[in-house]
């Protein structure tokens, strides 16, 4: 069984803050949350939630969402054999293996979150994901075509989320030119295929360098215990090594997350059982694009979700 923690842009967040407040531990660790990101909890859903838009607003907020509902599985006997987390989400991950406090987690989200608002602010930029699937042409074509628009200064590879879908990330005007260019060599109306994503900078890039050593600095501080669950990490696609982990976490900010790797690490320890935490409506697609029918995928968004999902995986595991 795996726990898969997600990370920015996660799809109804402001249900789950909802949600999540509603249960008095839950209610605390919202607290928490926003007192590392100085603002009062009340500004959280104030206006729709608009607060939840600043990202470093939304890192510490996800981490308390995802680690109270990571506390009520545990509670309710449902324990991973692994985790991993989708960019942000390898924080609350590392968390769950045992290794820091879900306290610290958020307190490492707020910084990671200021530290990249920062950056973002200095150096602004976009995240643009490009997916072929529905033209038929091949996964080869696709990395191909990003792998040449990423060698432009200015544009990187973000993330390889599955074998049809690649993000860039960087200046969004040289981003169109660029891939505009490209596909009109090849033939192929790539902006067809292409979103925006709901991010507030150009996330896993050159732009966030100055952000990384801070990062890493205050995860070296971190107080650490001995991870009791292995975690497999987005910079290598592997299992990580545990001494580490402080380094891969922070130069993350930079580089490509390797999502396709990460689902076929999981893939191949034999895990059958993924159970999406909190808002996971993104990567329970991701699983599904990556590994098909052939594993379950649970749900935990809300109460009922978590209900449902308790009751599958003791039946599951007897």
């Amino acid at each position: 069984m795996a726990f898969l923690f997600p990370g920015q842009g996660a799809k109804g967040i402001v249900a789950a803050v909802q949600f999540v407040e509603s249960e008095p531990r839950g209610k605390e660790m919202l607290e928490r949350a926003a007192a590392a990101a100085d603002v009062a909890p009340s500004e959280l859903l104030a206006k729709g939630g608009r607060a939840l838009e600043r990202t470093e607003i939304q890192q510490p907020v996800l981490t308390a969402i995802a680690l109270f509902v990571h506390a009520e599985l545990v509670a309710a006997g449902i324990e991973p054999d692994v985790v991993a987390g989708h960019s942000l989400g390898e924080l609350p991950a590392w968390a769950a293996t045992g290794a820091i406090t879900p306290e610290d987690a958020i307190t490492l989200a707020a910084l990671r979150g200021r530290l990249m608002a920062r950056e973002a602010a200095r150096n602004p930029g976009a995240m643009i994901a490009f997916s072929l699937s529905p033209t038929g042409l091949s996964e080869v074509f696709l990395k191909g075509t990003m792998q040449r628009a990423a060698t432009q200064p200015g544009i990187h590879v973000a993330a390889s989320n599955a074998p049809d879908e690649v993000v860039l990330s960087g200046d969004e005007g040289v981003i169109r030119d660029v891939v505009r260019a490209l596909g009109d060599a090849l033939g192929v109306d790539l902006w067809r295929h292409a979103r925006r994503l709901p991010v507030a900078g150009p996330w896993h890039s050159e732009s966030m360098k100055d952000a990384a050593p801070e990062l890493e600095a205050a995860l070296t501080r971190a107080r650490r215990g001995a991870m009791q669950v292995p975690m497999v990490l987005n910079a290598t696609g592997n299992v990580a090594e545990e001494a580490l982990v402080p380094r891969l976490l922070a130069g993350q900010l930079v580089h490509t997350v390797r999502w396709t790797d990460v689902m076929s690490t999981l893939e191949h320890r034999g895990v059958a059982d993924f159970v999406t935490i909190a808002p996971g409506a993104v990567l329970r697609s991701l699983v599904r694009t990556n590994l098909g029918t052939k594993v379950r995928v649970h749900a935990t968004e809300n109460a009922n979700d978590i209900r449902r999902t308790v009751d599958a995986l003791r039946w599951s595991l007897s």
